[in-house]
């Protein structure tokens, strides 16, 4: 037997479908792009860009450059791979017969939805969005502009090129963390030569964690390329400052990054449990605990300071130490999975030297702090501070005080003076020259996403909204499942039943929601129904009627302890790490399949069970996937630069549009200028083929069909020339025959007949 998930009838509780919405909410502007260059957009353009990074287009898949069996054979072995995974699982052969009835009823599903005819407003819908989304890619190539996302309020930005370009070598300069290779090389092969001459020998040896190490963690040299330095906008701030981000996928280290941080955080947040936040749940969490436990006085004063550029400061020597001094410390018998200190040290020392990067065609590499990108840079970030806040904690707890940190951001209580809790504070900013902090103090601060206040002693907590917050959730006419947008109205409400001590405060918060859902285009039924099933699961009905306290406060309670997805995450990845066996209470009859979400007749993917037939496994659940988000699909190449002496580098696109690095495991030639010509013209006919393929593929029915019928005249004319030819061969044969039968005189010459006369 089969089940699939299957959507709630939008008409059976009278919602708007999503095209009913267009009309109603198109003038509505959630979150609108933050421009600081002039462009050639037009109002159009960015009532498009309002959609935000989270909105999916309809029906992408009609619209792509790929063919129609290409799209259906991708999802096909995707979903395909899955089935032989679970069936394996099961003891089941994939080359059975069942099995293989099975996957043609697929194949055959997928063949028939993909191929249906649109809607026709939906088509017209996804047409429109289509030629919208062409046309900014033509506008913003015409601009000296380059798009990213922002920092905090995740809209698009819209900056010009130098700008950016002025700003990242001010940065630069300032944190001095950056050293150019002058020698012009590009270090990749090096990276992977270094990388496997240190991993191999100790996988040999069995010095790492096999339970751990994957086999696709060792480098490949034919698939590494070397990463690249990008920047996000923070135009929260004055100046419109830049974040580094090192994008390091395909990175020799990177998979090195991933053991190490897999290895040890786990370690570091059972130690650091006690002073560490997980989010802004776990904080109300441990602030009522202060409140219950009697230390909350009406003089105590909340403390709360922001380290700056920590991920780029940290000493790398200085970090190497704090890590050593933390295993020797903590790690039982000195090793951590059966893995010596040594090795450990090793493997983050390769991380950190071989971090380097390509930024305007130089290669760069950092000689402080580490990759804000790299997996490995947050855990070492977390130690070093570790290592540095120690003093200030048992400052914390010999006054019998709260104290948490979450990354850069610290919480603290005090019940000491204004100017005893400044000199304890200077004495920490003086403690280590690259760790600065910038601190607030008061009965009433901001801390995470949580406004929390001491009124004459009574805690009091609600959702904090960031001056550069804006109204932005996912837009309700993206192409996503329903489900998402049900979970969307639904997480927003736990969130404020959470940090919301108090009921008015919750109020005020759900008013907000409500507003935020309206201008993101979600129907006021579809609020209105989801937020009653919210209270009548969590037994708080009555709360709709009149704003009772009791009521609330027992919802608050109840929904604070409940363990959060994260939290649930992170115990299942403790358990893998301990005991090697994530399966073991999971029910080996379950395959759970993936598949590519698209509203249309894709629709009717998980709904129609007996479209499938019968699979041998007796549970089968399938899931959906959205396409590609308006971030992805945006231009491939966003910035194209107008008379600029700027050249185009990896920074003036988004990270993932960035081009192909070539490459550096082939020996580099210098090519002649006639050889860079013939490049550039095979290129631009390669691309010429690429932008024809769509048209010859639309056409390919109608050229098909054309020649069949000019197929069919030519057979037509050798048919007509045959039949003319036997005509003409019966006609010769009927003149002779009758020239045959026809009487003749015996012919005689002519002296023949003077002599007969004579």
């Amino acid at each position: 037997m089969i089940g699939f998930r299957q959507r709630s009838s939008d008409r059976k509780y009278g919602w708007c479908h999503r095209s009913n919405v267009i009309d109603l909410f198109s003038h509505i502007l959630p979150s609108s792009p933050i421009v600081e260059v002039a462009s050639t957009l037009q109002p159009k353009h960015f009532s498009y860009l309002t959609n935000g990074p989270k909105y999916v287009s309809p029906c992408q898949s009609r619209f792509s450059n790929g063919t129609i069996d290409k799209i259906i054979l991708r999802e096909y072995n995707h979903i395909i791979q899955s089935f032989e995974k679970g069936l394996t699982k099961n003891c089941i052969s994939a080359s059975d017969q069942r099995a293989k009835d099975f996957f043609t009823d697929i194949e055959n599903l997928l063949r028939r939805l993909h191929t249906n005819i649109l809607p026709p407003k939906l088509l017209a819908r996804a047409q429109y969005e289509h030629r919208i989304m062409k046309s900014t890619r033509r506008q913003l190539k015409k601009s000296n502009v380059i798009i990213r996302i922002t920092d905090k309020s995740k809209v698009f930005h819209l900056g010009s090129v130098q700008d950016y370009h002025e700003k990242a070598l001010q940065y630069m300069q300032d944190t001095n963390a950056y050293r150019e290779i002058t020698s012009g090389i590009n270090p990749c092969h090096d990276h992977v030569q270094t990388v496997l001459a240190l991993i191999d020998p100790m996988l040999k040896k069995r010095e790492i964690n096999l339970e751990l190490w994957k086999q696709y963690m060792r480098p490949n040299p034919m698939t590494t390329e070397l990463a690249h330095l990008y920047f996000i906008p923070k135009p929260h701030k004055i100046g419109t400052p830049l974040r580094p981000i090192v994008s390091s996928i395909k990175a020799a280290a990177t998979a090195v990054s991933h053991f190490l941080d897999l290895l040890l955080r786990p370690m570091f947040n059972r130690v650091t449990k006690e002073t560490t936040f997980i989010n802004g749940i776990d904080f109300v969490r441990q602030m009522e605990s202060y409140r219950d436990s009697g230390r909350l006085l009406p003089t105590t004063l909340f403390v709360t300071f922001d380290v700056s550029n920590l991920y780029t400061m940290i000493p790398r020597d200085g970090a190497i130490f704090a890590l050593q001094k933390f295993l020797y410390k903590y790690a039982e018998n000195r090793r951590v999975h059966g893995m010596t200190i040594d090795t450990i040290t090793r493997l983050a020392r390769l991380v950190l030297d071989t971090n380097c990067f390509v930024y305007e065609k130089k290669y760069y590499q950092q000689i402080r702090g580490g990759a804000m990108g790299s997996p490995f840079t947050m855990t070492l970030a977390n130690i070093y501070m570790w290592e540095w806040e120690y003093p200030l904690i048992e400052h914390q707890k010999m006054h019998n005080e709260l104290y948490g940190r979450y990354i850069d951001d610290v919480f603290m209580t005090t019940n000491l003076s204004i100017d005893q809790i400044k000199a304890r504070l200077n004495i920490a900013h003086e403690q280590d020259e690259n760790i600065r902090i910038t601190c607030t103090i008061g009965s009433t601060v901001e801390f995470l996403d949580v406004l929390v206040d001491n009124n004459q002693g009574q805690l009091k907590t609600s959702v904090h909204h960031k001056p550069a917050a804006e109204p932005y959730i996912l837009p309700y006419l993206s192409d996503h499942p329903r489900h998402t947008h049900r979970s969307t109205v639904k997480s927003q409400l736990l969130r404020a039943a959470r940090l919301c001590s108090h009921v008015e405060d919750f109020d005020r918060e759900r008013l907000n929601i409500e507003f935020i859902l309206l201008l993101n285009g979600y129907p006021p039924k579809f609020i209105a129904y989801h937020l009653k099933q919210f209270f009548r699961k969590n037994n708080a009905l009555s709360m709709m009627e009149e704003l009772d306290e009791v009521v609330y406060e027992e919802l608050h309670r109840k929904l604070l302890y409940q363990s959060t997805r994260r939290e649930r995450q992170e115990q299942q990845q403790e358990v893998i790490i301990t005991d090697g066996n994530p399966h073991e209470n999971s029910n080996n009859n379950d395959i759970f399949i993936h598949f590519t979400f698209e509203t249309g007749p894709m629709l009717k993917m998980n709904t129609q069970p007996s479209q499938v037939g019968t699979a041998p496994i007796e549970s089968i659940t399938m899931e959906t996937n959205s396409e590609g988000n308006l971030n992805q699909i945006l231009p491939d190449e966003l910035v194209i630069l107008s008379q600029s002496s700027i050249q185009l580098n990896m920074t003036n696109m988004i990270p993932s549009q960035v081009p192909n690095i070539p490459n550096p495991t082939i020996t580099h030639q210098n090519l002649t200028e006639d050889e860079l010509r013939a490049r550039r013209r095979e290129a631009r006919r390669r691309q010429r083929q690429r932008r024809a393929e769509p048209r010859r593929q639309a056409r390919a029915p109608q050229q098909q069909q054309r020649n069949q019928q000019r197929q069919e005249r030519r057979s037509e004319g050798r048919r007509r020339r045959e039949r003319y030819q036997r005509w003409q061969e019966r006609l010769a044969e009927r003149r002779q025959q009758e020239y045959d039968d026809s009487p003749r005189y015996e012919y005689r010459s002519r002296w023949e007949r003077r002599r007969e006369t004579i």
